[in-house]
């Protein structure tokens, strides 16, 4: 957990490092750019890496975490089975082949759009099912050892990624629809006991970096200028943007001594893993919400000690820099805690925090969050109340 911390520091410091490098000139004209950074920023390759590369990143530090999040789940979803992953993942290419066919306005004719959706599958298979059979991970319900990454996931943010550069000007929703999709696959796929979290990050890279290679091949075949920001979206990068996100994060429980029925045990780090989402007008203000599930080991055998809170209240973000976000929130609600798979208690509960959010693309960013939860909850035998601190990142939808 310890190493967790680190590279989540790493990855805050990375992305605030980006909000500063890429300032526009438009946007201020007293920061001017250095003539490297502009030459950098204005290359293919930087549009092609850079929704991918954070997810990469992501994928590495969860392999700290990979156990525990399985164990959660085990714990409190372990009768969980759906198929539905199998059938959303195709929804995004389905609705961008709909769209095409009546008529839709888009980025591409539709020799180019087949040309790039071929170069794009063809890369993603390519990359996924080379990684499967040469890592040779086991899944986590032991069934087979071709869990990383995840082809479902991949193939998921790939088809979001075609859509949304095909119609990304015919609404904000559309980006917003198909990549929420695609997250409900990647979630599905851990739901369902078939992946561990690492693989369903690195899978919504390589789905993102296949799709984006595969319009860099087609602009190339048809002598097309590689477009840089979808259909020249005017985006100064200083607009305060909306979100809905997946969150993984470290919990500190207190106390950290506790008695389970008499016997003394105590909390080691913990995880925490939700869905979260914001609305804000340029005011700066908003209203959002979450709901996470909080879990740890208990030492002496005790098993899992475990919160669940569905929460909402006010928050106010601030611009640091283009790209650059400060969020605060005060969300309340209603918690749980859980023992093992039982709720022994339910109750009230705040959650005050901050973040900061880096924006990536125009619809897609990063966020590191640090935030405190006390609840009205009794921590069993201690006389006192469970409270916990949580550092975490989330990958971010914007609109």
């Amino acid at each position: 957990m310890h190493k967790f911390i680190i590279v989540l520091i790493f990855l805050l410091s990375c992305i605030s490092l980006k909000a500063q490098t890429f300032i526009r000139d438009s946007v201020q004209e007293t920061k001017k750019e250095p003539s490297w950074i502009l030459k950098y920023r204005n290359k293919p390759a930087y549009y092609i890496l850079r929704s991918s590369v954070p997810l990469f990143l992501s994928s590495a530090v969860s392999l700290t975490v990979d156990e525990q999040i399985r164990k959660t789940r085990n714990v409190h979803l372990s009768d969980f089975s759906n198929q539905f992953d199998n059938y959303l993942q195709y929804a995004p290419m389905v609705a961008m082949f709909g769209m095409k066919a009546a008529g839709l306005k888009s980025r591409s004719n539709w020799g180019e759009m087949l040309t790039a959706d071929v170069l794009s599958a063809a890369t993603m298979a390519g990359i996924v099912n080379g990684l499967k059979y040469t890592v040779k991970r086991k899944r986590p319900d032991n069934s087979k050892r071709n869990s990383f990454p995840s082809g479902h996931t991949a193939t998921a943010f790939m088809a979001a990624n075609l859509l949304y550069k095909e119609y990304a000007d015919l609404s904000p929703w559309v980006g917003i629809s198909a990549y929420s999709a695609a997250s409900l696959v990647a979630i599905g796929r851990m739901l369902n006991n078939r992946h561990w979290m690492s693989d369903v990050l690195a899978g919504a890279g390589i789905g993102l970096l296949s799709s984006e290679l595969g319009y860099f091949l087609s602009d190339i075949i048809f002598k097309k200028k590689y477009i840089k920001d979808v259909l020249g979206i005017p985006t100064d990068y200083t607009t305060i943007p909306s979100y809905f996100e997946y969150t993984l994060g470290y919990s500190c429980v207190f106390p950290h001594e506790l008695s389970i029925n008499g016997c003394l045990v105590s909390t080691y780090g913990g995880i925490n893993t939700g869905i979260s989402g914001s609305y804000h007008w340029q005011s700066g203000f908003g209203i959002g919400g979450t709901t996470t599930i909080m879990s740890a080991n208990l030492t002496n055998h005790q098993g899992i000690v475990g919160n669940a809170t569905l929460a909402i209240g006010p928050s106010y973000t601030k611009l640091l820099l283009p790209r650059l976000f400060l969020e605060n929130y005060l969300y309340c609600g209603y918690t749980e805690l859980l023992y093992n798979q039982e709720r022994t208690h339910s109750g009230f509960g705040i959650q005050l925090g901050t973040s900061v959010l880096g924006q990536l693309t125009p619809t897609m960013g990063m966020r590191a969050y640090a935030d405190y939860a006390y609840t009205t909850l009794p921590f069993f035998e201690t006389g006192k109340r469970l409270n916990y601190l949580n550092l975490g990142i989330a990958v971010s939808a914007l609109f």
